[in-house]
């Protein structure tokens, strides 16, 4: 018997005209199911490309002009960078069942940048969809590994790498982000402790089964009281002397090959040197290649405006965090920003390496995506009206010159790695 076809009543608030567009598409509107299932998400595809939105966004004129509507909480966005040339897109919602069914389809024709964006990119807001982007940028490819520069060895010992990872009921992603440290092929000192929060998922299990690898030297199953605590307990296990080395990596990311052995031996030759990060590339949930985030050279002032470093790539000196204390739990977003912000005020030497150092999952469950609208935002304004003793708007950020000029130096170096020249 055929399933009974289900009606997604909708609107789309913008884009107001389809035919034409920047590659930034930006899709915003209502949408619920007359029989009252939830909507559990939203996506936009477009051939092999797809965008996950948001939905649950707070939309009470639906809720008082239509009474079939299940509640207030009913609108959602979706956006995404489109290849130039003509797209057809097709909009989905995903019912509770895990199902999705198109409720908009449409041409859109994304118009082309004639001039590069290191040269003409104007607009904060389009090039950080360009350069920094949260979705996938490309359609899926298989991961193209770093090469790193050959070892050379300083005449000191080399530093002890300790790394923790805070984990909850990440079971399919956890062995990719374990095995990305335990088969790192490296002679170096490393303890690595993973810290579950009493995931029901498989978790413990597959964690057990990596245990009898030397460098998984502790782990725990249990509850904690969120990411930032598991970072404090898992970090309180480990030891080290001050000029050794300390990273966490969360269990749906995952560490290069050969770039730990690389790490460790940057600091070693670079006894100056408190903190490194390096670039980034988006991994889907197959570990397939999706994009790449290309970062400028360490600007500290850019620090106070935005966070683009990536979090999997930031390794530093166990000096500075016992200097500034640590994590600190109060922050459940954004801990990483506020310790890289203590860490600079503390008179940190923070440098950019010109190598891709890890990888990022893009997932529809993920932490960053579900939890920017309750907790993730709330806290970057904390943060921002912090660094500048009174509050932020967006718009200022949005018209930042030194911003700007940060993105475009993003989009030239992106330029140059295409063309097989790494900047420094």
């Amino acid at each position: 018997m055929e399933p009974r076809p289900v009606k997604i009543l909708h609107h789309i608030d913008h884009p107001t005209a389809w035919a034409s567009s920047s590659r930034c598409v930006r899709v915003r509107g209502w949408c619920f199911v007359t029989n009252r299932k939830t909507i559990s998400g939203v996506r936009l595809r477009s051939g092999e490309l797809c965008f996950v939105g948001s939905v649950g966004l707070p939309r009470p004129d639906v809720s008082a002009a239509i009474a079939s509507a299940p509640d207030a909480n009913v609108g959602f966005e979706v956006h995404g960078v489109l290849p130039c040339g003509p797209n057809d897109l097709v909009l989905e919602a995903q019912l509770s069942d895990g199902t999705w069914h198109p409720f908009v389809t449409q041409t859109i024709t994304a118009r082309r940048h004639w001039l590069p964006l290191w040269l003409n990119g104007k607009n904060v807001v389009e090039l950080m969809s360009f350069q920094f982007p949260t979705l996938m940028q490309y359609a899926p490819r298989t991961l193209r590994p770093e090469t790193f520069p050959a070892i050379r060895h300083s005449d000191s010992p080399p530093p002890k790498l300790s790394i923790v990872t805070p984990s909850f009921q990440q079971a399919r992603y956890l062995p990719a982000t374990l095995r990305s440290v335990i088969e790192q092929p490296a002679a170096f000192p490393c303890e690595y402790v993973v810290q579950d929060g009493g995931s029901t998922d498989g978790s413990p299990e597959i964690i057990r089964q990596h245990a009898k690898s030397d460098r998984l030297t502790i782990w725990e199953s249990g509850p904690d009281q969120g990411q930032s605590d598991a970072i404090a307990r898992g970090f309180a296990k480990t030891s080290g002397a001050p000029d050794d080395l300390m990273a966490w990596i969360n269990s749906d990311d995952f560490y290069l090959p050969g770039a730990l052995a690389f790490v460790v031996d940057y600091f070693a030759r670079h006894p100056e040197v408190d903190a490194v990060y390096g670039h980034r590339i988006l991994v889907d949930e197959e570990s397939r290649e999706i994009g790449r985030w290309f970062l400028p050279a360490h600007d500290a002032e850019v620090l106070r405006l935005n966070d683009f470093i990536p979090q999997e790539t930031l390794f530093w000196r166990r000096r500075l965090w016992d200097k500034v204390g640590g994590i600190d739990p109060s922050f459940q977003f954004a801990m990483d920003w506020d310790l890289l912000l203590r860490f600079q005020a503390a008179g940190a030497r923070i440098v950019r390496v010109p190598y891709f150092l890890a990888c990022f999952r893009l997932h529809s469950a993920q932490k960053t995506s579900a939890a920017m609208r309750t907790t993730g935002q709330p806290e970057l304004d904390r943060l921002r009206e912090r660094n500048y003793g009174r509050p932020f708007p967006p718009l200022e950020l949005e018209n930042s010159p030194r911003l700007l000029r940060y993105l475009r130096r993003s989009a030239w170096i992106e330029f140059l790695w295409k063309r097989g020249i790494r900047a420094r």
